[in-house]
């Protein structure tokens, strides 16, 4: 009788499998952070390029142009922007957003082709353009970046495309008058006159109305040609554009709102793109405070990146800011000519 010899075994056994598992869990767990920083890396990157291009537009605007590009437009009756054909109607105005104007030089020139500067931003002539989800004005860190804003319906379908970048172009009077009285007031400002806290390098081409006089009258009716030489404080000192991500979507510190709210200004057409510096406190939820990144979006300085926000600079530089900036240091970036020393806590 021929004895039969076992052969190799094949195959693991349950405790052997189970290990191997567990290994490739482990493994997993270890690679996934290194993944997420990377690609964070990446898009970080990305973003910065981003804001580097709306840098080199801003620069090449104002060598087309002789001025900087403004923050926003809005003719009144009686005051036509004619700057760009934007005519004064008999009642109403006509508004356009920051990114309106930087769109040939962001190699945009299709889309600046089609808009058009006679109607407002978000008129049924202008929303088959202003609805883009440009790729410039989007920052790959952002969960939901280009996201149409319809302002609560109120705006043409499908709404605007989002921008994660804004216009900084002042400090609001709450931060340096009382209760809160966080940093000296800025240079050249009136109490009682709004139009003078923009005191930002990028500003209004625009007749803009009182916060408690409507158009009767004006506060801000003026046409500045701001140049880069004219940046008193040095254009390596003065912020012109910061990150504002997220919006629509509010977010307060580093989640969306539960029960959702718009943050205003989020479309790169919007007018209201521009902000003034307000701070927010700590926890996000109250606009005035000494908070002056990353706690809420509603316009104010914002990005998804851990620990602080990118900055345009009027040198076309692009840096990050952290965000322990103090609003003394803020309002020393934002203001055009304040004549302080550059700050060292950012």
């Amino acid at each position: 009788m021929t004895k039969h010899v076992r052969g190799p075994r094949a195959g693991f056994t349950l405790i052997e499998l189970l290990v191997v598992i567990a290994i490739i869990a482990i493994l997993i767990g270890l690679l996934l952070p290194a993944v997420q920083k990377v690609r964070e890396a990446a898009a970080r990157i990305s973003c910065t390029n981003n804001m580097k291009q709306i840098g080199l537009a801003i620069h090449n605007f104002e060598s087309a142009n002789g001025w900087l590009p403004p923050a926003r437009i809005d003719s009144a009756p009686n005051f036509p922007v004619t700057e760009f054909n934007t005519p004064a109607l008999a009642s109403g105005q006509i508004q356009h957003g920051p990114g309106t104007v930087l769109l040939p030089y962001l190699e945009l020139e299709n889309m600046y082709r089609l808009y058009r500067f006679d109607r407002t931003f978000n008129s049924a002539e202008n929303m088959p353009v202003a609805s883009i989800a440009a790729k410039a004005f989007i920052c790959p860190s952002t969960p939901t970046g280009g996201q149409p804003d319809r302002n609560n319906g109120a705006w043409l379908a499908p709404g605007l495309a989002a921008s994660d970048y804004a216009v900084v172009n002042g400090i609001n009077q709450r931060l340096f008058t009382p209760p809160l009285n966080l940093i000296p007031a800025p240079a050249g400002y009136v109490a009682g006159t709004d139009s003078t806290q923009y005191s930002g390098a990028i500003l209004p081409m625009s007749t803009i109305s009182s916060f408690s006089t409507g158009l009767s009258p004006a506060f801000y009716n003026a046409r500045p040609k701001q140049t880069i030489l004219g940046i008193s404080d040095g254009s390596s000192n003065t912020v012109l554009w910061t990150e504002d991500a997220g919006r629509p979507t509010r977010y307060v510190l580093s989640k969306a709102q539960v029960a959702p709210q718009r943050s205003s200004g989020a479309g790169w057409a919007d007018p209201d793109n521009e902000y003034w510096v307000d701070g927010f406190t700590a926890d996000g939820l109250t606009a005035g405070g000494p908070c002056m990144i990353n706690c809420n979006n509603n316009n104010e300085a914002y990005s998804f990146h851990t620990g602080g926000c990118l900055f345009l600079f009027g040198d076309g530089a692009v840096r990050f800011v952290r965000a322990s900036i103090s609003p003394a240091a803020m309002a020393v970036l934002v203001t055009r000519s304040g004549g302080e020393p550059n700050p060292s806590d950012y």
